[in-house]
């Protein structure tokens, strides 16, 4: 995944309501009026949150009449998982760093 679409993610993530919208909708489907009922906001900030979260690609919308239906997307989320895993699991320790042990601030000795 590209580092641009990670910090996309992290950056829409970063917001606990929006952190919260996200966990909800990973167990149902939710319109606006009701996960604002359910966070105890206001519909147009939850339509704001909601924005976020899909320009991110964290949450995708169907329509059903006059109602938008939102829920989480999993295959975006196991991709940044599987990410995180790959970085956690990264064995080289900077033992490439040609500067390891050494100051990488030059110092004044003025």
């Amino acid at each position: 995944m590209e580092s641009y679409k990670m910090a996309s993610v992290f950056r829409a993530l970063s917001c606990k309501k929006r952190f919260a919208i996200v966990k909800m909708l990973l167990s149902q489907e939710l319109c606006v009026g009701t996960i604002a009922e359910k966070l105890g906001a206001s519909q147009s900030s939850v339509s704001q949150h909601l924005r976020v979260l899909r320009d991110s690609g964290l949450v995708t919308d169907h329509r059903y009449g006059y109602h938008i239906h939102y829920t989480a997307n999993r295959e975006l989320l196991e991709k940044v998982t599987d990410n995180l895993l790959e970085m956690l699991s990264c064995t080289d320790h900077g033992d490439g760093c040609s500067r390891k042990g050494k100051s990488c601030v030059k110092e004044d000795t003025a």
